[in-house]
């Protein structure tokens, strides 16, 4: 039987992940370092998996409360120890549960999520994994459609997803009223295509979106000084 995964060691917090569907990784890091929170009293995590945005939300949002909600188990018992062994478990609450079967009156200042995104490749073995890597319990536009709901008038929407899914999202997203007022272009490498989008939609967006990038590495296993910067808060290894 294979040892449990040591937990993953940020600055002011801990992610345990041995029971969770997918591993910490550098999409939802990044994301939660990139979010502005405009005032935000009330956050809502969507597939949160172990808990690491919701966690960088409270670090960052110290006046926010954060619900997230994951639909496999063994994520959320892991995103509820880490909620529970953080500075901040007075403001995280995690819901075991699909997203698209949530009935609340509750209104969110921000939903974000590092949503499944993949609908046509093959799928892998493990059932759980797929659930947390393909969009056919959460596609693109069912999870704009219950978004609007959720979202308070001047909320917002922030989703980071392969480059190539842009389009979709964007179209999705205009059907419910809603536009992108950021985007930002994820390069793993400076030689290489986007391989990421982060976006950040709302209902009162401008004509054009504030257009921005961030390029992940300089060389294969050097960091940038941008990464570094914008994760300088969170990370241990700088």
């Amino acid at each position: 039987m294979p040892s449990p995964a040591k937990p993953f060691r940020f600055k002011q917090f801990e992610i345990v992940q041995s029971r969770s569907a997918m591993r910490v990784g550098t999409d939802a890091v990044l994301l939660a370092a990139w979010v502005r929170f405009i005032d935000c009293t009330h956050i809502l995590d969507v597939g949160t998996g172990t808990g690491v945005i919701a966690l960088i939300c409270a670090q960052r949002c110290p006046t926010a409360m954060i619900e997230a909600i994951e639909i496999d188990q063994g994520s959320a018992e892991d995103a509820r120890e880490n909620f529970e062994q953080s500075p901040w478990s007075e403001r995280l609450k995690i819901h075991l549960g699909d997203f698209l079967k949530i009935a609340t009156s509750e209104k969110f200042d921000l939903i974000i999520s590092n949503p499944p995104y993949f609908t046509h490749s093959l799928r892998a073995a493990d059932p759980i994994r797929n659930a947390a890597r393909h969009d056919d319990y959460l596609p693109s536009d069912a999870f704009m459609r219950h978004s609007r709901g959720l979202l308070k008038p001047d909320g917002r929407i922030a989703l980071i997803f392969p480059k190539s899914e842009l389009e979709r999202w964007v179209l999705d997203a205009a059907t419910m009223g809603l536009k992108p007022v950021r985007i930002c272009h994820v390069f793993t490498l400076a030689h290489k295509d986007a391989a990421r989008v982060m976006i950040e939609f709302c209902f009162d967006a401008p004509a054009e979106p504030e257009m921005d990038s961030i390029l992940i590495q300089k060389s294969p296993g050097e960091p940038s000084d941008a990464y570094k910067q914008m994760t300088t808060e969170y990370y241990t290894k700088w």
